[in-house]
């Protein structure tokens, strides 16, 4: 496999761990634009059985390089810049103006150290995946993009994706 799709995989596989960490899952079939669909089984107490839960977000995943992304480690800065591409901001902007649409689509991007040999460390003790993931979401009055390749997007550091991540959202659709 190329290193982009070694990428693709790791970061998939890192926000499904946190999410099944939470009792969320992956419940993707396709992709249409979205690498995850996330949902959560909930307890049926009458039944005594878990049954999928009515509210579900769309997850697009960029895996990047940490040198193509700006303002990572400058502690000064309160953001990340990167440059994505205009066809899956177009994506984001669609989708968030689509009437009727009750499902977000969030974009997480994965940020992995530039050298492969840093990816991954598995010992007796622990796995490692690094670095991190941030998520991002447009403004739904954002127009679209008219950029020929791509359009530099900022994403606040304080939207690092952690264990808390996938509670927080769907705590927000309430």
């Amino acid at each position: 496999m190329t290193d982009t799709i070694i990428m693709e995989e790791l970061s998939k596989s890192f926000l499904e761990t946190i999410a099944n960490r939470q009792g969320y899952f992956n419940a993707t079939s396709r992709d249409y634009g979205t690498d995850l669909t996330i949902r959560k089984a909930n307890l049926c107490p009458i039944r005594r059985r878990y049954l999928t839960g009515g509210k579900a977000i769309d997850i697009q995943i960029k895996a990047v390089f940490q040198k193509y992304v700006r303002n990572y480690d400058d502690p000064s800065k309160t953001s990340i810049k990167y440059d994505l591409e205009v066809k899956n901001y177009n994506d984001l902007i669609i989708r968030a103006n689509e009437n009727g649409a009750v499902i977000p689509l969030i974009l997480a991007v994965f940020i992995m150290p530039d050298d492969p040999d840093d990816w991954l460390t598995i010992d007796t003790e622990q796995l490692i995946i690094k670095k991190c993931a941030y998520y991002y979401q447009v403004d739904p009055s954002a127009d679209h993009s008219t950029n020929q390749n791509t359009i530099a997007i900022e994403i606040p550091k304080a939207n690092k994706i952690d264990t808390d991540f996938y509670t927080n959202i769907f705590n927000s659709l309430d």
